[in-house]
């Protein structure tokens, strides 16, 4: 009976030991399938996650780039109208100087200056109109003196700041020799200076 015992033993220990090996086996397959299901669901989750930073950043981006452009746009219309108003305030000096100036005895002799550059860039002209604003026509006397003995004839200029304009119908040709003209020169090249387009920015 000790024999059978031993057998049997034998026998139990021999499917305890298969049956347990089984059970390892099956263990370690569960364990690589939830390791595998485990770095799937991980790559996933970094891939997802990936793509929403990257989604964010780029909204993130965009709204930053939105709101960098608007700042911009908003500091280049102060900076130009702040430019417009420095170039008005400028020709408001300029206009309340000329305005003074031509109230003084030196605008005369401006005026015949202005004349005389006239003269010579219509020489030969013989039939001279010379158009002044209404306030100089006190200065048509020193004027027809200041011609030298060229025949001139006066009207009524539409120009506001003062200066005069030559005009020589038989030669064709005008001297625009107005504080106005000036003043338009002036502003273009106070723009240019001072860059009042916002081209440049």
């Amino acid at each position: 009976m000790a024999e059978m015992t031993d057998k049997l033993d034998r026998f139990t220990a021999k499917i305890l030991a298969e049956a347990s090996a089984e059970s390892q086996r099956a263990m370690d397959q569960v364990q690589q399938q939830r390791d595998a299901a485990l770095r799937k669901a991980e790559s996933q989750m970094l891939r997802e996650a990936y793509q929403h930073i990257h989604s964010e950043v780029a909204r993130v981006k965009a709204e930053a780039g939105r709101s960098v452009s608007r700042r911009m746009l908003e500091n280049q219309r102060a900076l130009h109208l702040r430019r417009e108003e420095m170039a008005q305030e400028t020709f408001a000096r300029v206009r309340a100087r000329l305005t003074a100036f031509t109230r003084t005895p030196a605008y005369g002799a401006r005026l015949e200056e202005l004349l005389r550059e006239a003269l010579k860039q219509l020489p030969g002209a013989d039939d001279m109109q010379v158009c002044l604003r209404e306030e100089d026509q006190e200065w048509i006397p020193r004027l027809t003196q200041a011609a030298e003995g060229r025949k001139l004839s006066f009207q009524r200029g539409e120009f506001r700041l003062g200066g005069l304009v030559a005009l020589s119908p038989g030669l064709g040709l005008r001297v625009d020799n107005s504080f106005d003209s000036a003043a338009e020169e002036l502003a273009g090249h106070f723009a240019e200076l001072f860059g009042l387009s916002l081209s440049d920015e």
